[in-house]
């Protein structure tokens, strides 16, 4: 953050800051199918919930604008940088997803860069990045604390990687999901030998995502 100073302000003891806004956001949350298709005109949501009686993933679908444009260059006619909305420099290649964790009441989930990724041609908007929210260690330890009682888990989410010219990083703005994590068990019969459950939730996964009911049950650890 750069503070811009002005002398008459200084004499009230005012001052103003100026932060440009990131090229590459995440303007939309949105919730994919059980096929992870995914509706860009379905109301964006901020919180869900997930039953760890049958499940331990949680996944959610970002829109990400990528307002970064380079300019058309040619040499004679081999052209440098190429004079259309697909490719080139000002692409932005996804390649780390950052996960951060605050939880009620409180656990110690470590924070995670995963790697990721996904591609933004120059100046485009409604971009469509999918990804699960908790890593192996943050499902395992809600796992064995939803077993004494409810968990809030408020979920800090930002992208970061380079443009197609290779000496430009990017970051996205950060985003906020809360998740209520529980543990209800409401009947479903254990799959039988050989019996997986039919994919229901989001992008195939059996179940315990917001409300999603396995049609049978995955022990879970």
């Amino acid at each position: 953050m750069k503070p811009f100073f002005i002398a008459a302000a200084l004499s009230l003891g005012l001052f103003s800051c100026s932060e440009s806004a990131p090229a590459v956001q995440i303007t939309q949350i949105k919730l994919p199918d059980a096929s992870c298709s995914v509706d860009t005109e379905a109301p964006g949501i901020a919180s869900g919930q997930l039953n760890f009686e049958y499940g331990r993933s949680y996944v959610l679908a970002f829109l990400v604008n990528n307002s970064y444009s380079a300019t058309p260059i040619s040499v004679g006619d081999n052209p440098l940088e190429p004079d259309g909305v697909e490719g080139g420099a000002a692409t932005a290649f996804v390649t780390t997803l950052r996960l951060s964790y605050d939880t009620t009441p409180s656990l110690s989930i470590p924070d995670a860069e995963v790697p990721y990724a996904g591609g933004l041609n120059p100046s485009s908007q409604g971009n469509v990045l999918v990804t699960g929210l908790l890593t192996s260690e943050a499902s395992g330890i809600l796992s064995e604390a939803t077993k004494g009682g409810d968990v809030q888990v408020r979920v800090t989410v930002q992208f970061a990687g380079e443009y197609g010219s290779g000496s430009k990083e990017f970051e996205t703005n950060e985003i906020v999901y809360t998740i209520n994590a529980i543990r209800r068990n409401f009947g479903v019969a254990d799959c039988k030998a050989g019996e997986v459950p039919e994919p229901g939730a989001p992008c195939g996964s059996p179940g315990g995502q917001d409300g999603n009911l396995p049609s049978c049950k995955v022990p879970q650890p």
